[in-house]
């Protein structure tokens, strides 16, 4: 375990479905490029990279599925487990788009960076997408990139994968902005996040109950090379912020005198349906 954690450090129409399916359709693809057979992505993680994953590494590389919420502390490994992720996709996939949004792009561009790592473990050209700086175009047509924390960055593009990274920073306009991408394309979104608050879609998805998801929570409990030392430093600094960064809560705002899960208990639905008597007039 110490070795692994040291290499690492309304739309519901485009939200249905759960099963990671066929290859999409992908009409840029290159021609006669034909799919690459890889291993799952946990065993060829550790056959090419010799990266070992822990237990639920393992689940957040295989899931197959569509719709991926990942919530988990700070430095558990979750840029380079998608990463890998990423890049295990595009190549089965030739000529897919896998764009990364997060709450600026040079943060986009570090999950990008970890990307280009791996690709060029395999022997793969250093090639860009054209126009984006945080990028790697694949022999077979691929793309993955990131893009500006911007509602102007959308308009005109399309993805087979939309990233949310740290995706509870993400504004909601933004994420508004972006969810088209796979509008036509029927594609997937995998968010990635540690909590930041009570609000905003990655709050709203990871509550919401909705079984389309595949949501996988991991604390610093899963992370032995994290020190009780600094747990201890952390804790007694920030103790609100401790509990969020490192257990994965989804803590109050400063100075709310009440957590909307607690408002959310007393909330009777029932009381919709009374009658109130008529004001009386004075």
């Amino acid at each position: 375990m110490a070795h692994l954690w040291t290499q690492c450090q309304s739309y519901a129409g485009l939200l249905a479905g759960t099963a990671w399916g066929a290859a999409p359709s992908c009409p840029d693809a290159a021609e006669n490029t034909a799919p690459a057979k890889l291993p799952k992505p946990s065993v060829w993680a550790e056959e090419r990279f010799n990266f070992k994953p822990a237990k639920i590494q393992k689940q957040v590389l295989d899931a197959k599925t569509k719709r991926l919420i990942l919530c988990c502390n700070r430095q558990w490994g979750k840029s380079t487990v998608i990463a890998i992720r990423a890049l295990h996709h595009a190549l089965e996939h030739p000529g897919c788009s896998i764009i990364v949004v997060s709450h600026t792009e040079n943060q986009g561009g570090q999950l990008v960076k970890k990307v280009l790592s791996f690709a060029s473990l395999l022997g793969l050209p250093d090639r860009r997408v054209r126009g984006q700086e945080f990028s790697l175009k694949l022999p077979n047509g691929a793309e993955i990139y990131a893009i500006a924390h911007s509602a102007d960055s959308a308009p005109s593009r399309t993805a087979d994968i939309v990233i949310y990274d740290e995706a509870a920073r993400v504004s909601d306009t933004v994420f508004s902005a972006t969810l088209p991408f796979i509008a036509h394309t029927g594609g997937a979104v995998w968010m990635l996040s540690t909590p930041n608050g009570q609000s905003g879609f990655f709050y709203n998805f990871w509550h919401d109950g909705d079984g389309q998801w595949t949501r996988i929570r991991s604390t610093v409990d899963d992370c032995p090379d994290i020190t009780k030392e600094f747990l201890e430093l952390h804790r007694k600094g920030t103790p609100q912020f401790f509990r969020q960064e490192f257990y994965c809560e989804f803590t109050p705002a400063p100075g709310r005198l009440i957590s909307r899960e607690r408002l959310q208990q007393m909330y009777d639905p029932a009381l919709n349906s009374r009658k109130l008597p008529p004001l009386k007039r004075s």
